[in-house]
This record gives structure tokens, C-alpha cells and sequence, in this order.
């Protein structure tokens, strides 16, 4: 018997249209290894004899392209085109399997399922990933050329489509499978397949089926440019499925099933031992959403790679309840060498927490960040949404009153948006789940490094966030506000922009230094101290110039805190330097609009100081006043 050949794909997260050439070739795009498709491929060739398997990573192949043909390339779409049919022509694949991870991969699967058929109808296409699970319906109505989508974990069920597709079993044997009734055009669902839950039988993925070295020259690895080199082979481990909390905007629980289900410590370090040792890794990102479920497992982990002490370095950019840290935590991360973190706190009102169960109260988030504080080598984001359709104006400026005082080094707003799997997406009534647009549907937060997308500049992207938010089905009640007042979206966006740059460049004290008032006394009086305690001064000066890499090299604000974040450092040169850049583009009239935002958020006398700065002696980092 011939050997079944097996290519498996991702449908791109980026809306093809908008995909930016120039911000691509600054390498801002996030770029992940795929490793659902690796951890697919590892399962399928334990299990099943005699198939051939190659994966073709569509996000890496356009990043490169766009990188490397500088000069007249073809359009994104054309070239995708290009890609798929040039792959499926000299491989000759009997099946096509496309993983759809986010909700924003909809129409780029339903692209690749109708070229590959229109190529080829004999070859099969099924689909899966968290986005197809909860999207199936829609999916198969939507586009026909689907044969099957695969429902929640694909390690056992996709190997036992093969079997069937080999002849060994029959279709009606099938489990977690939906597939389209063609008589009447509707959705079925096939029995449920138990989840896998001894995680440790489970392969490591197969990532010699894909250029894992070359993925940093491309694109970059989530968070890393904020504590690492970008240029530095990566890694991606998931060593737990699901999470311990319920919050009703995830769907993390309806995928993976109730609590979670963990490889044990010794199996992580074995796959850690294979990336370092094997493939030169030497940063690694986890993919966990509640990676420290288990206190006495996460210090196993940690004290495991403290005595290995390999020269790498890694980060939880998913996240860690804030529930599970303590002193001793936070103690093995960074003796294990962890860099970076990031938490979900959500909003900064008690009773939005309690809405949408949050295991979290704002008198907990205080005490956690308390002691965030005492380990400063790790960087601490903090994901937050805006937007929830019950807060008011008051509760919406509360979670950006809160989000300053927990002073984390770096914070994410994002959109609230109610997305298929979650409590919140069923809150919908029928119609407006059917009509839900999926292309609407954005995982960028309102700033961040890729968020410039197709706009040359952060302005112009904020008034795109503000038509794009109108365009977003909410709740049923929420859309018959927003038709009497479509200002409120537009408030939310323009707000969270100013917000953004508040907290994050001008009064991030975590990034710029930290002041202290502290009163001494000596036997000539009382005397009060100002002291500024210098925090990561080094790390907000790269997350500064990374502004300006990767989102807008005029970047008015980010020129300002650098002459803020070298005013602490005592170095007149650049200060004066950056402030001279300030000035310069302040005055350029096609700079009005940073103008406006810089007169907000900058004051006067602080600016005057940085002026004179470089004409006065280097400011101690001590001042004393009588």
C-alpha cells in the first residue's frame, strides 16, 4: 500500500489585505514556530504506519518572502496563492490539514480549502484548531469544499481519520469530528473523543519538519524584543492544557475541559534538555495559560533548570494567575532564569470581576503586585480589557487608575470582544451569533508594536480601531446603544490610546525610575529627601528605541521619555539629542496631531527642565529640600 501523503497548513492570523510590507521588513510581525502543526505530525507518525508528512507554514513563508523581495513583489494574497499551489502540485498531497487557531483565520481557511480544490477536488481537506472547534458550524455552511473539521485535541482523532481514510475502520467509528450534510446543508456532529490525559505519552513535536533555526530572521517570538535577543533561535513548549479559572471572555475551559491536565516536571525538562542540547535553543517561550496551577510542580520545574544552568533564558507570555504567586515563586523564576511574565488582571473593579469570574479582587491584585516589586529582573505585563459593555465611564477610568498604581513595566489594553467558545459569545442571541463577523475580530491590543499594521503611523491607526469597533457585534443590548450613540466605541479607543502612552512611556516608573519621598532626621532638623530610585533604566531605554524601530520612527513621545530615562542616568548628550528630535518634529506642521497629544500629557516645566538639562551639571540621584 502506497504511503498517505499528508501536508499540513495554518491559516494565517493576518487579514491578507492589510498585511504591511515596510512593517514587515522592520520585523515586527510576531512570528510563531507552529506548534499544533509539529505536535500533530509527532502524534500521526507514532501512530499511524505508513504516511509521509510535510508542513508548510504559511506565516513563515510570506514573512520571509516580504523580507527577502524588497523590490516589486507580488501581492500577499498572490503570493499565498503561489505558495499553497506550487507546494500541493510537487508534493501531491492525498490530504490537506489547516490549523485555524483564532477567530481572524476564518476567511484565509476557507481561501486555502477552495484553492486546493479548485487545484485538485480528489484531495481532502479537514480543518481544526480552537477557531474551527467553535466556529464548525459557520465553517462547513459557509464553505462546502470542507470535508471534516476536527473538534477540541487533535492527537487521537486525527490519526484516526487516517485509519479510516486507509480503509481500517469506518466512518461511523469516528469521534470529535463535525462534518456537512450535503442533503440539507447543515452542520453534523459526530460522538465526543475523550481528551488525553496522561500528557507525558505524548511525542515531542516533530520540529525537523520545519527551518525552526530561521524562524528569529523572520519575525519575532512574541515579547521577546522587551528582555532578549531577537535574533536568538526559539523555542515553544505548552506544558499544560487548560486553566484552573472560568473567566467568561475565554475559551480556554471550553476547549481543554475542566482544571488542567500538566506533563509532569520531569518530561519538561526532558524536552528542555533536547531544545538546548539538541537544536541550540536558547530562548524558550511557554505557552501555558496556568503554568503555576501547581506550586510544588512549578518549583520543581525551576529548580530543574537552576542546576542545569543552561546559558538561556525564557518567559510565560500567556501568563500566570495572579492568585499563585508568593515570595517563593517568584524566587525560583528568576534563579531559573525567567524573564518575563505576563498576568490578566482585566479590569479594576471588583464587581467587572465578579461578572465575568475572575478569580481576582483589586485587594489581592495590590497585594501580588507588592510583591512583583521586590523581583526586578523579571518584566511583569499586565493584560487588561476595555470596553465592557455594563461599566460606565467611571469604572472604565478606574481600571486606568488602577493599572498606574500596580506600575507593572508594561501594560496591554485590549478591546473587549465577546469571541466564539466563551460564555460571553453565547450571551448573543441566535441572529447575531450567526452574523457574527469574524473578519472584525482583532487580537492586537490598542498599542502595541505590530499594532501599526497597514498604517504608517499610530494616529492613523487609532481612528481605523474607532470605524473598525463599529463594525464589531456586541451584546444585543450594546448595539442598541451604540446605534442611538456611536461615540462611546470612539471614546474608548481615542481614550485607551492617550492611556496607553500615559502609562506606559511618561509614567511608567518601573521603565523611567522610581521616586521616593523619604524624611531624615538630623540634629539640625528635619529634612525631606526626594529620591529617585533608577529601575530598569536600560530596559526602558530598548523598549523606547523599540518604539521607534518597529512602530513609527517619528514617534514624538518615545524621543521625550528618552530624554526622560537619560536625564536619570545623568547623560546630558542625549538628552539634548533626543529633546532636539522632540522639538524638531513638534514643529513640522504634518505633526499637529502629536502636538495636541503632547500637550496633554507632557508638562511644561518638565519639559523646560530637559531643555536646560544638558546646560546644568547631571542631577544626583539624591536632592535634598529644607
Amino acid at each position: 500500500m502506497k504511503k498517505l501523503k499528508i501536508l499540513l497548513t495554518n491559516a494565517p492570523k493576518f487579514n491578507l489585505d492589510e498585511f504591511n510590507k515596510d512593517h514587515n521588513l522592520l520585523g515586527a510581525y510576531s512570528l510563531y514556530p507552529p506548534v499544533q502543526l509539529t505536535t500533530i505530525a509527532a502524534s500521526t507518525m507514532k501512530k499511524v504506519d505508513d504516511v509521509e508528512i510535510e508542513i508548510l507554514d504559511l506565516e513563515y513563508e510570506i514573512l520571509k518572502y516580504f523580507k527577502e523581495n524588497k523590490v516589486s513583489p507580488l501581492p500577499t494574497r498572490d503570493y499565498m496563492k503561489k505558495v499553497i499551489l506550487d507546494k500541493t502540485s510537487k508534493f501531491k498531497p492525498d490530504l490537506v490539514g489547516i490549523t485555524a487557531v483564532f477567530s481572524s483565520c476564518h476567511s484565509n481557511a476557507f481561501f486555502i480549502t477552495n484553492l486546493v480544490k479548485t487545484q485538485n477536488p480528489n484531495i481532502k481537506v479537514v480543518c481544526g484548531g480552537i477557531h474551527a472547534t467553535f466556529a464548525y458550524k459557520s465553517m462547513l455552511e459557509e464553505c462546502p469544499n470542507l470535508d471534516l473539521i476536527f473538534l477540541y485535541e487533535g492527537d487521537n482523532t486525527f490519526p484516526l481519520y487516517l485509519e479510516y481514510l486507509k480503509g481500517k475502520i469506518k466512518f461511523e467509528d469516528l469521534k470529535g469530528i463535525a462534518w456537512l450534510d450535503k442533503d440539507n446543508h447543515q452542520a453534523k456532529l459526530g460522538p465526543y473523543a475523550p481528551l488525553v490525559h496522561n500528557l507525558d505519552e505524548l511525542p515531542i513535536p516533530q520540529w525537523n519538519l520545519i527551518p525552526l533555526n530561521k524562524y528569529q530572521d523572520y519575525g519575532r517570538l512574541g515579547p521577546v524584543n522587551r528582555y532578549g535577543d531577537v535574533k536568538m533561535p526559539s523555542y515553544i513548549i505548552q506544558t499544560v492544557r487548560g486553566c484552573v479559572a472560568s473567566c467568561s471572555f475565554c475559551s480556554v475551559r471550553n476547549y481543554y475541559g475542566k482544571g488542567v491536565r500538566a506533563y509532569s516536571a520531569k518530561r519538561v525538562l526532558e524536552e528542555i534538555d533536547y531544545a538546548y542540547n539538541d537544536l541550540g535553543i536558547k530562548q524558550i517561550e511557554l505557552l501555558d495559560d496556568d503554568f503555576s496551577f501547581d506550586k510544588e510542580r512549578t518549583i520543581e520545574i525551576c529548580n530543574g533548570l537552576i542546576k542545569r544552568n543552561y546559558d538561556m533564558q525564557w518567559n510565560l507570555k500567556n501568563g500566570i494567575r495572579l492568585g499563585t504567586i508568593t515570595d517563593e515563586v517568584m524566587h525560583a523564576l528568576v534563579e531559573a532564569k525567567c524573564r518575563l511574565f505576563s498576568v490578566g488582571v482585566e479590569s479594576g473593579n471588583d464587581t467587572t470581576l465578579a461578572i465575568v469570574r475572575k478569580p481576582l479582587s483589586i485587594k489581592m491584585l495590590y497585594e501580588k503586585s507588592e510583591i512583583i516589586r521586590k523581583y526586578p529582573k523579571i518584566y511583569v505585563m499586565g493584560n487588561w480589557i476595555i470596553g465592557f459593555p455594563w461599566e460606565d465611564d467611571k469604572q472604565l477610568m478606574n481600571t486606568f487608575k488602577v493599572a498606574k498604581d500596580v506600575a507593572f513595566d508594561w501594560n496591554s489594553f485590549s478591546l473587549f470582544q465577546p469571541l466564539p467558545g466563551t460564555p460571553e459569545f453565547n450571551k448573543l442571541d441566535k441572529k447575531s451569533q450567526e452574523d457574527f463577523d469574524f473578519d472584525a475580530v482583532h487580537y492586537q491590543p490598542v498599542f502595541q508594536a505590530q499594532a501599526a499594521q497597514k498604517y504608517k503611523n499610530e494616529i492613523e491607526y487609532r481612528k481605523a480601531v474607532e470605524e473598525r469597533t463599529k463594525s464589531l457585534l456586541m451584546h444585543p443590548e450594546d448595539q442598541e446603544r451604540f446605534k442611538k450613540n456611536n461615540s462611546r466605541e470612539e471614546k474608548i479607543a481615542k481614550l485607551a490610546y492617550i492611556k496607553n502612552l500615559e502609562i506606559n512611556l511618561l509614567e511608567n516608573k518601573n521603565l523611567t525610575g522610581r521616586i521616593v519621598d523619604t524624611s531624615v532626621e538630623t540634629n539640625k532638623g528635619n529634612y525631606h529627601y526626594k529620591t529617585i530610585v533608577p529601575r530598569n533604566l536600560d530596559r526602558a531605554i530598548h523598549d523606547y528605541n523599540d518604539i521607534l524601530k518597529y512602530v513609527q520612527t517619528d514617534h514624538v513621545i518615545a524621543y521625550y521619555c528618552l530624554a526622560k530615562a537619560y536625564s536619570y542616568k545623568g547623560n546630558g548628550k542625549l538628552v539634548q539629542k533626543n529633546i532636539n528630535k522632540v522639538e524638531e518634529l513638534l514643529a513640522d506642521p504634518k505633526n499637529k496631531e502629536w502636538l495636541e497629544y503632547f500637550d496633554k500629557l507632557v508638562p511644561k516645566d518638565e519639559m523646560d527642565d530637559l531643555k536646560n538639562f544638558s546646560n546644568k551639571k547631571a542631577k544626583p540621584l539624591r536632592q535634598s529640600a529644607s
